[in-house]
């Protein structure tokens, strides 16, 4: 799959062509599916081969994980984390928890993955990542959560949009207007803003619909309409012209630090789930 022929293949594993050959054939007998299609001496990967290739790749993954954490500790190298986080929590939350985190840890290397829920849910449950910052979910196995801050929903539009003008925005104020809105379960308020909207008979124009905050912040300031969003990212979108109001709705956002479960955290682990819930607790949201 990698190097495109057979005789790549050969050459890359040193072996012979013929050799190669016969453990695809042996692979396709043990599987009981065809890998390739052979089509004037070329391999064409199957559906199938590819949708296997791809499980193959994902359990490399992991073997090149362990064979990196093995050298780290063979090389007495300091122990590293994994974090996976919302993409608007990794550009506003995130920083101030490193911030305190590397002032006791400051040699120690941190990756972050930023990805969407349901991304987030897969790798804690493949044990990727240490950590997780995400939106709550409901419950998943292998996953234990622990519940950090809660933050009401707002309204957001340019400075020079007339509702900028209102102290407090009504559902009602968006009827007719063009709203950001987010794509069908990509958030877990979605439901609760559209029931919302509906049970005060609204009917806004969705012009956009997107699944990321920042995406949904971006069009508002680029004048496409106003929006029901997050209330992390405002100050960051404050200097393009954004201005956010408090929407009055029963819609909250809560969020959640995530860790695989059953597993022994390490004293990293311990530290950083202290410097996130510190700052959760003092978090200013600048509004």
């Amino acid at each position: 799959m990698i190097s495109g022929t057979s005789v790549s293949a050969a050459r890359r594993m040193h072996v012979t062509q013929p050799a190669i050959s016969r453990l695809i054939a042996d692979l396709e007998a043990d599987l009981g599916f065809r890998l390739f299609n052979r089509a004037k001496g070329r391999l064409e990967p199957t559906n199938a081969g590819v949708r296997f290739y791809k499980a193959v790749e994902e359990n490399f993954l992991g073997l090149e994980r362990l064979m990196q954490v093995a050298g780290n500790i063979r090389h007495e190298a300091p122990e590293g984390l994994t974090i996976a986080c919302l993409p608007v929590l990794s550009t506003t939350l995130l920083p101030e928890v490193l911030q305190r985190f590397f002032k006791q840890h400051p040699d120690v290397s941190v990756k972050i993955d930023s990805c969407t829920v349901p991304e987030i849910l897969v790798s804690l449950q493949d044990l990727k990542v240490d950590m997780a910052l995400s939106l709550a979910f409901p419950p998943f196995a292998g996953i234990e959560v622990e519940p950090i801050m809660e933050a009401s929903v707002l309204c957001a539009m340019l400075a020079t949009h007339p509702l900028a003008q209102k102290e407090i925005i009504l559902p009602e104020d968006l009827d007719g207007e063009n709203v950001i809105g987010w794509m069908p379960n990509s958030a877990q308020s979605y439901d609760r803003e559209l029931s919302t909207l509906k049970s005060a008979a609204i009917r806004p124009n969705y012009t956009i619909q997107t699944h990321t905050s920042h995406t949904r912040y971006a069009m508002v300031a680029n004048g496409f309409g106003v929006a029901i969003v997050e209330p992390f990212a405002a100050k960051i979108w404050r200097p393009h012209g954004v201005v956010t109001r408090p929407f009055k709705a029963d819609i909250n956002y809560k969020y959640v630090l995530a860790y695989p479960s059953g597993g022994i955290r390490s004293e990293l682990g311990h530290d950083l789930r202290e410097a996130a819930l510190h700052v959760a607790k003092n978090y200013s949201f600048g509004l």
